[in-house]
C-alpha cells in the first residue's frame, strides 16, 4: 500500500495549518482594506493541489479507518472555502465575522483530524 504518500502528507500538517491560517489573514486584511481577495477552491490552494496528488490516487487502498478519516479532512476542507468564498471584501457585510470565525473554527478542526490522521498513519 502507498502509506510512504500519505505519511509524508502526514508530516507537513503545521505547513498546510499555516497555509490555511495565513488565507484567513489574508482575507481579513483584504477585508479591512476594502481590497480584492483571489478565492481559492478546496482543489486550487496549496494543500488541495498536494492532497489531490498525494492521497485521492492511493484514497481507494487506504484502511477504511483511515479513508473515513480522510474523506472527513476533505469536506472540512472544501466547506472552509466554500464560507470563504461567501466572503466580499470589497462589499464588507456584518456577517463576515461570523464567517471569519466558522473558517477559523474549519481549520482548528482540520488541524485535529490531519493531526489524527498523522497518528493513524504512525500505527500502521
Amino acid at each position: 500500500m502507498s502509506s510512504k504518500r500519505l505519511e509524508k502528507l502526514a508530516n507537513k500538517v503545521g505547513i498546510f495549518i499555516s497555509h490555511h491560517d495565513t488565507y484567513v489573514s489574508r482575507l481579513e486584511r483584504a477585508i479591512k482594506d476594502g481590497e480584492e481577495f483571489a478565492h481559492k477552491t478546496c482543489h486550487e490552494c496549496n494543500f488541495g493541489v498536494k492532497w489531490e496528488g498525494m492521497v485521492v490516487p492511493v484514497k481507494s487502498e487506504l484502511p477504511e479507518e483511515v479513508r473515513a478519516l480522510v474523506e472527513e479532512i476533505e469536506k472540512i476542507h472544501c466547506e472552509f472555502h466554500e464560507v470563504s468564498m461567501q466572503i466580499d471584501p470589497k462589499n464588507h457585510q456584518p456577517s463576515d465575522e461570523e464567517k471569519l470565525n466558522r473558517m477559523r473554527e474549519m481549520s482548528n478542526l482540520l488541524l485535529r483530524k490531519l493531526l489524527a490522521l498523522k497518528r493513524l498513519v504512525k500505527e500502521e
